[in-house]
């Protein structure tokens, strides 16, 4: 695995920089690049993983510019393992939600993501391997109040990646998606308006539907990239899975 490159998309801040922190940190690849649209959130990141035994290399792109996306590409052609953590996030309910918000969620989440991912699938297709994994979310599977942009944006990438996955398999290409659950990240605290305080979206929450979290806390981003970790380099045999990272919110479902 010395001689593996490894992209990480969305690898500047939250989980993505915590699935690459993982990668290094295990010796994953010989090879890292740390990518995402934030270049300053970039540096940061790769400085921090510089001097650890793996050549960390930084690059920017935006997800919603094909133009970047190729660029990218085409520097990277050669990787063996993907990872898309990109995303955003927004708080619409569903009575008010603009199309512009709406779009933009699909734009980023949905579409954005798919096609970073169609683009490496091509290149690993034609070499005979590769393995890839996207984050998605548990609100691809459940309904979620003030988040109808955001779970609609996550199914259709859930779905578009599990059509993907079917048709490169035979190619020699895994594609997986994890689902994380509630995380101790950014994102969740533009979610505290879900909740009296963040602190408290374990214990659940009626009002908004919200189940308890059985495990009795949220995830860390570092849960979230461990289960990455295995999908990327370990299971050989799996693929068109979306693993749930909840800590048994969803009581498995």
């Amino acid at each position: 695995m010395q001689d593996e490159l490894a992209v990480v998309v969305g690898g500047a801040n939250g989980i993505g920089a915590a699935i690459a922190e993982r990668l290094v940190a295990d010796r994953s690849c010989g090879r890292l690049v740390v990518a995402d649209i934030d270049m300053p959130g970039v540096r940061r990141q790769a400085d921090s993983l510089h001097g650890r035994g793996v050549e960390v290399a930084e690059h920017q792109v935006d997800v919603c510019d094909q133009g970047s996306v190729d660029g990218l590409v085409a520097d990277t052609a050669d990787a063996s393992w993907l990872v898309v953590a990109s995303g955003i996030f927004g708080t619409d309910d569903a009575l008010s939600v603009t199309r512009d918000a709406f779009r933009r969620a699909m734009a980023v989440n949905g579409e954005g993501v798919f096609f970073v991912v169609q683009a490496y699938a091509r290149e690993m297709a034609a070499r005979g391997r590769g393995s890839v994994v996207a984050v998605a979310s548990v609100a691809a599977r459940v309904p979620r109040v003030r988040q109808v942009a955001y779970g609609a944006s996550k199914a259709a990438l859930r779905q578009a990646l599990r059509v993907l996955a079917l048709e490169v398999a035979g190619s020699g290409v895994r594609i997986n998606t994890v689902s994380p659950g509630l995380t101790a990240t950014r994102m969740m605290d533009q979610m505290s308006a879900d909740a009296a305080a963040v602190s408290n979206f374990a214990c659940g929450d009626l009002s908004t539907f919200r189940p308890r979290i059985p495990r009795g806390t949220v995830a860390l981003p570092q849960d979230v990239a461990a289960v990455v970790a295995f999908l990327l380099r370990d299971a050989a045999h799996m693929t068109i899975q979306d693993l749930v990272v909840d800590g048994g919110e969803l009581l498995g479902m």
